[in-house]
């Protein structure tokens, strides 16, 4: 009988440390454009644009070391051109059993020749030097590679080529440098939708798969920052080569914060208090006269004359004319100062140098192009004053002839800085194994683009990112929790964890590197009570060997004719009380992947590894505590408690079946029947009833409304330029619809009663029913048109025009009032002493608990709700 040792002391600690830090620092590496990462044993590897052929390697996915070179442009197509390193693009890379395949794009567009394809290279090494082994040509057209591993082992290539627009691709492939079978086209951006505001671009394609779902991330627009639109989508479909224009998703999943500005903070500039902003312009020197402005298709101001300089006379014309010889825009409107104006935000882009004065004193100034956010400070607010009030602007309009300039009241809150251009996807799972990190370039403000990172989430199967966010964005968006316990380095020693937490739930993952005999402890309590997951070379296979109450069972599964000995392969297993997940190399284990009665339900364990032939090295190693994608569902009054004892912990699930009568929620924090905060969705109430029991007597009750103002994009498949149809996620009760008061694509024409062009009608039960208004008008944000109706439950809801021969399009993305849904996504974080909740991706609130290591907990009052997708980790603290 083999036993296991409690030793492993060359492994440390990933619990000691620093406490998290609460905002990502975006960037975490700047100055990195479109990038390819890898993770492997327990580091992250990112190179791309701008690396010139460099690796950076981090341990968290925030902390990167210096570049470490590891490819050279070498080959024979290439040769003679201007093609260097600098031309290496859009990276890919994987590790598949002993060897590391990097791919980047070439993208050289030159005098000499162009050089647009896929390159293809490999190595023995992570670092490399990485050897192309066809230097006679390129491997494919034309940009943007990404190999995907199915999870029976099938390789699949997406790449983008030039067919319409910028296309995506896909191919299955015999081996990681040769390709089975012709490729399949997967999608083209479509027209009259988020995917083309400015060119028809489909690029950058980052596919996975999870909980049984294909994702395809992928990027849309122009990459420029004068546009400011490249934004990242996903499609999500049933199989790898399944992906197309139905089944993406119909908004944008990641896109610049300044939607979102835009949407819920007024424009003083544009809308002021009186709806009706005066513009003027004028290209001569001080003293010609103004010109009332309106605004055309570019952005730039046009119209008629209008008055004289003279009338600013003695507030900022003194500024004019003596500092560039350039044109300056002028913009004047009336607000009340005081309470009535909160915060103010001026957004400005401009590609000359500019100076900004609010009446007379200087609030911007900036030589050559920016784009940036000024929070105005209580001195600059203070040159406020009742009635009209007076910005001049300074510009030169610069090589591109690009210039904006926007005013926002922020009432209570504080601006962030422009992000925007998210691209190139990267999705991989975080340092504690349970959570999934984007990884993506972007640009904050007018810097060099460099790299970001957001948490991916799952809605139980709809993906979800937290971003785009920056170090001053509002809320909380810690940077990748760390497992319980991590591996530091490669190690030789073997044994099971002594130092841990013993669970009843929580992963383990490592790799291994062995001639045969070696593999992970995947439980342990005692000799006789534990079970091994094992690479056996003499019989080449794998196998799973339990010991219970010292009873023992063994089962032997084939391993690939292909796999190599001597040579890292990736274990992973999850246990969640009697059930044992197990992965090799990162799919599901050949020949048996799930065990649903392995271990003993309520027997805590610790895992470990183990080596039969005393030459094994393992590296990587991970242990958190914690479990995943579990589903249950709960009647009546009923209670399921789950977890361990824990301070600083994420738990999350998809809460469906809700009624409006009902009350369905959880335990974020349960100590004992007399110390717990529970958490319940009310549909009587229509709140979020957070409730904080000590000593048996409540402590403190908070509601949280659930009614909130959402954005619909146009679901095209519903949708056509006479009917533009929008589908929710889950049946929802609503009161009141939104429309934006410009024509779709035409920011120049107002309409002062959008909904008078439809007929609108909403979806119940598979039938439609027209939607009675009982009032509409001008929105409080003076962009939108409201009207107002009779509740109704909806599925749907589609606008159709109302006249016949109305062929034009007039809305694209709407705003609903939604009041209650029969399905919500519920997000708790315990950081000690502090509790943040989530609902559907939304920060309620963060709330100041003080109670011991507790537990989680589900609870129902009536009905049956369901549970889904459910998560949950220990989040472990930062080494120093």
């Amino acid at each position: 009988m083999l036993v296991c040792k409690k030793l492993l002391l060359p492994f440390a600690f990933a619990c000691c440390g620093a406490l998290f830090a609460q905002n990502i620092q975006n960037p975490v590496l700047p100055g990195v454009a479109d990038a390819g990462v890898m993770k492997y044993n327990g580091k992250y590897y990112i190179g791309g644009v701008r690396t010139n052929g460099d690796f950076y390697v981090s341990d968290d996915l925030v902390h990167w070391g210096k570049p470490i070179h590891v490819v050279s442009m070498d080959n024979d197509w290439t040769r003679g051109s201007g093609a260097g390193n600098d031309q290496i693009h859009a990276n890919d890379m994987f590790y598949l059993n002993g060897d590391f395949h990097l791919y980047w794009s070439v993208n050289y567009w030159g005098k000499d020749k162009h050089a647009v394809h896929i390159v293809h290279a490999q190595s023995k090494d992570a670092l490399g030097a990485y050897t192309e082994p066809n230097k006679k040509t390129w491997m494919d057209n034309r940009i943007d590679p990404k190999v995907f591993r199915d999870d029976d082992g099938q390789l699949y290539m997406y790449m983008v080529r030039f067919t319409d627009g910028n296309t995506i691709w896909g191919r299955k492939m015999k081996n990681p440098a040769e390709f089975a079978g012709e490729p399949v086209c997967q999608f083209a951006s479509l027209p009259d939708t988020w995917e083309t505001m400015d060119n028809r671009v489909a690029e950058g394609p980052w596919v996975m798969k999870y909980r049984d779902r294909y994702y395809m991330m992928y990027n849309a627009n122009h990459t420029s920052t004068e546009w400011g639109n490249y934004q990242l989508g996903v499609a999500e479909a049933d199989s790898p080569l399944g992906f197309q224009n139905g089944n993406k998703y119909s908004y944008p999943v990641v896109g610049c914060n300044q939607t979102q500005l835009e949407e819920k903070q007024v424009d003083l500039l544009r809308y002021g208090r009186t709806y009706e902003p005066l513009f003027a312009y004028t290209e001569s020197k001080p003293g010609s006269d103004w010109t009332k402005v309106t605004y055309d298709d570019s952005g730039w101001a046009r119209g008629e004359t209008g008055f004289s300089s003279r009338e600013v006379k003695g507030s900022t014309t003194r500024h004019l004319g003596t500092l560039w010889n350039t044109p300056s825009l002028w913009l004047r409107k009336t607000f009340s100062a005081g309470s009535e104006t909160g915060n103010l935000a001026l957004r400005v882009a401009h590609d000359g140098d500019t100076r900004i004065y609010l009446n007379g004193t200087l609030v911007y100034e900036k030589q050559g192009r920016d784009y940036c956010i000024v929070n105005l400070d209580k001195k600059l607010r203070a040159a406020l004053k009742e009635g009209t009030n007076l910005l001049a602007v300074e510009t030169n309009k610069g090589r591109s002839q690009f210039f904006d300039v926007s005013l926002f009241d922020m009432k209570d809150g504080i601006a962030d800085d422009i992000l925007m251009t998210p691209g190139q996807p990267n999705i991989l799972r975080g340092p504690n194994g349970f959570e999934w990190w984007l990884i993506y370039m972007a640009n904050k403000n007018d810097e060099h683009r460099g790299q970001y990172i957001n948490r991916v989430q799952f809605f139980d199967k709809t993906l979800f990112v937290d971003g785009i966010t920056g170090p001053r964005t509002a809320g909380y968006h810690p940077e990748p929790s760390m497992p319980t316990f991590a591996g530091k380095g490669e190690t030789a020693s073997f044994g099971v964890l002594q130092q841990v937490q013993p669970s009843v739930a929580y992963l383990f993952e490592t790799g291994v590197k062995t001639e045969g005999g070696a593999g992970i402890v995947a439980w342990w309590k005692d000799a006789d009570n534990c079970a091994y997951v094992g690479l056996d070379a003499e019989n080449r296979s794998w196998y799973l060997r339990t010991l219970v109450g010292g009873k023992e069972n063994k089962e032997s599964y084939a391993l690939p004719e292909d796999f190599r000995w001597g040579v890292y392969h990736h274990l992973r297993i999850e246990r969640n009380g009697g059930c044992l997940k197990i992965w090799l190399d990162e799919i599901p284990a050949p020949g048996r992947h799930v065990f649903a009665e392995a271990l003993p339900v309520e027997e805590a364990g610790v895992p470990g590894v183990f080596d039969e032939t005393k030459s094994a090295l393992f590296e990587g190693a991970t242990y958190t505590i914690g479990f995943d994608d579990v589903h249950f569902q709960l009647s009546g009054n009923e209670e399921l408690l789950k977890g361990d004892f824990l301070n600083d912990y994420e738990f999350s699930f998809q809460l469906s079946g809700l009624s409006g009568q009902d009350k369905a929620g959880s335990y974020p924090v349960y100590v004992d029947k007399d110390n717990y905060v529970k958490a319940q969705f009310d549909g009587i109430t229509r709140m979020l009833e957070v409730t904080a029991v000590k000593k048996g007597k409540t402590a403190w009750k908070k509601e949280f409304p659930l009614g909130c103002l959402q954005t619909l994009y146009p679901d095209v498949k519903y949708t056509d330029f006479i009917e533009k149809g929008y589908r929710f996620a889950a049946p929802a009760w609503l009161d009141t619809l939104y429309l934006n008061r410009h024509e779709a694509g035409n920011k120049s024409e107002f309409v002062d009663d959008m909904f008078g062009k439809f007929d609108i009608e909403y979806l119940n039960g598979g039938e439609w029913h027209p939607i009675e208004n009982k009032d509409r008008g001008i929105a409080e944000h003076p962009a939108y048109n409201y009207c107002t109706f009779t509740p109704v439950k909806a599925e749907g809801i589609r606008f159709i025009n109302k006249e016949a021969e109305d062929l034009e399009r007039h809305i694209y993305k709407i705003g609903v009032h939604e009041l209650w849904k029969e399905s919500y996504n519920f997000r708790a974080v315990r950081r000690a002493d502090k509790l943040y909740l989530f609902v559907d991706g939304r920060e309620l609130g963060a709330l100041d608990i003080r109670y011991p290591a507790s537990r989680i907990g589900f609870c129902s009052e009536g009905g049956s709700p369901v549970y889904s997708g459910t998560l949950y980790y220990h989040v472990g603290q930062r080494r120093d």
